[in-house]
């Protein structure tokens, strides 16, 4: 879909293109202020003043909103990768209680698998390394699975005990849920409407002005620039490998140092 589209855009020129748009709908709302304020009497003056008060109330709801569901999904992100980091220790430390050839087997594809799962990060932008990536992680979850059940029919008793199972379990759930998160923005249909509602409350702002017979430039344009910075970061924190504001990767890169190489010598 077209509105899909959007989600490609940069944030800063995003964010750019409504500053410009802000300016724009601040000259037209005080032009069509400034032909109208004539014929207008006083109490209608206090109805269109309360009646832009709400509006531009709504509009400011809908942006802090917008910014609760960006924020927090940043978060879930960055949670999910500690989580998953705890996950994987966790996973290595077990499977230290297995006996070869499938502890070996387990080790070598955890570290496959941190290995890709950094390198996708890294390079999610590049199309051909991402799939390549994202085959490495499906490979490498298959091979951990394969050596739990290679551990399982050596010694059944001694796999429970050391619970292996649950724990290489939680490693592949947690892969499916951060691939969802990466997934998870914020409905395209909604940026389009924020903008225009922005589009809206700057026409409103300039009316105004032009209801007073003077341009307020120095107001209009510091009230222009917060919009735009709030709407740049609302629009960063839902583009975690494109934006200024990254998803914090370091504790898989700890997490990497710790476990045996991905081909070991034995």
């Amino acid at each position: 879909m077209a509105l899909e589209r959007v989600y490609d855009l940069s944030p800063s020129i995003l964010a750019i293109v409504v500053l410009a748009m802000l300016a724009f709908t601040n000259e037209i709302g005080f032009r069509i202020g400034r032909l109208r304020s004539a014929r207008e009497s006083e109490p209608a003056r206090a109805v269109s003043g309360a009646m832009k008060a709400t509006i531009l109330g709504l509009v400011a709801l809908l942006l802090g909103f917008s910014y609760s569901i960006t924020s927090s999904k940043f978060s879930q992100r960055q949670r999910l990768v500690l989580d998953e980091a705890n996950a994987i220790g966790t996973c290595d430390l077990r499977a230290q209680l297995l006996p070869p050839p499938a502890r070996e087997r387990i080790r070598v594809a955890l570290r496959g698998y941190t290995d890709a799962r950094i390198a996708y990060f890294e390079q999610a932008l590049e199309p051909d390394a991402a799939s390549k990536a994202s085959s490495s992680m499906n490979a490498a979850l298959e091979d951990l699975w394969a050596g739990v059940g290679e551990a399982f029919q050596a010694n059944s008793d001694l796999t429970k005990s050391s619970e292996i199972i649950p724990a290489a379990n939680e490693v592949i759930d947690l892969s499916s849920t951060r691939s969802w998160a990466s997934r998870n923005h914020m409905p395209p249909s909604m940026v389009v409407l924020l903008i225009v509602c922005l589009a809206i409350s700057g026409s409103l702002t300039g009316h105004s002005s032009g209801q007073s017979g003077s341009r307020h430039t120095a107001l209009w344009t510091t009230l222009n620039v917060l919009v735009a910075l709030i709407l740049f970061v609302v629009l960063d924190f839902d583009r975690p490998r494109r934006g200024l504001i990254q998803v914090d990767h370091r504790p898989l890169l700890e997490l990497q140092s710790s476990l045996v190489p991905a081909d070991p010598q034995r």
